[in-house]
């Protein structure tokens, strides 16, 4: 590879990566606390194919490799770039309920796998709020997981977008049963796992990918009952919101 298509590749990746931490697009990628990460590291390649630019123009000619001259123009080597292009002109969208299907519901992180149940412990008690808002994993976990059963009785307010089945969805569109789920992801989306909550109590019929914010309480012993670990929340008022910046949740 010729020395300025290398010095052009890596200035073209420091952009790109700035370029989507800057203007909030990694997040469709990646959690939150790795902007500082992608932030540093971008700026390291701008830096370094500067560097690298500034050097060739000093010699007053820039240096190819010995290959160059017996393989011709190397044309092919500017493929390498169509990634970076990608990345800059093609914007995938956030996972929703279309990719559901592609997906495994998340498990609870601290379950025991050669356990026939899984094994609980007490978790930290929810704020003294009146319908405190926690993230749906949390949720799950303490339904399946709190010894201390501290959903029992608690109204609890989740946010997340309305998921269901897609066979029911195809028998009856109009059907007041469906989950409200969230997308959890460890580092990037490609360890990403749908979180869901039955909704009991929904008094209309709302599209997928609609954004909800639901109060209600849990129904004790809902997630150990159901054969996904899916709890039920009885839903006491519900409201619709815009989708935010970051759609993903982390898991712990």
């Amino acid at each position: 590879m010729k020395r300025e298509t290398q010095n052009l590749l890596l200035l073209l990746i420091g952009v790109a990566v700035l370029w989507i931490t800057l203007d909030g697009t990694y997040l469709r990628y990646v959690k939150p606390s790795l902007h500082p990460y992608l932030l540093i590291s971008s700026i390291g390649f701008i830096l370094l194919g500067l560097i690298a630019i500034g050097r060739d123009i000093r010699r007053g000619a820039a240096v190819h490799d010995h290959d160059d001259h017996d393989h011709g123009s190397g044309r092919t080597q500017w493929l390498l770039l169509a990634p970076v292009a990608a990345l800059l002109l093609i914007v995938p969208p956030a996972l929703g309920a279309g990719a559901a299907s592609t997906t495994s519901p998340v498990q609870a992180v601290s379950r025991d796998p050669a356990a026939d149940e899984p094994k609980q412990y007490p978790f930290p008690p929810l704020p003294t709020d009146p319908a405190p808002l926690i993230p749906i994993v949390d949720l799950v976990d303490r339904a399946l997981l709190d010894s201390s059963h501290s959903l029992d009785g608690r109204e609890v307010t989740i946010r997340g977008f309305v998921i269901r089945p897609k066979d029911l969805e195809q028998r009856n569109p109009d059907s007041t049963e469906f989950d409200l789920a969230r997308v959890v992801i460890t580092c990037c989306v490609a360890d990403a796992r749908y979180v869901l909550v039955h909704l009991s109590g929904m008094p209309e019929a709302i599209a997928d990918d609609t954004w909800l914010e639901v109060r209600g309480t849990v129904q004790p012993g809902s997630a150990q009952h159901d054969s996904d670990e899916t709890p039920t929340l009885t839903v006491s008022d519900y409201q619709r919101i815009p989708k935010p910046d970051s759609t993903y949740e982390r898991s712990h």
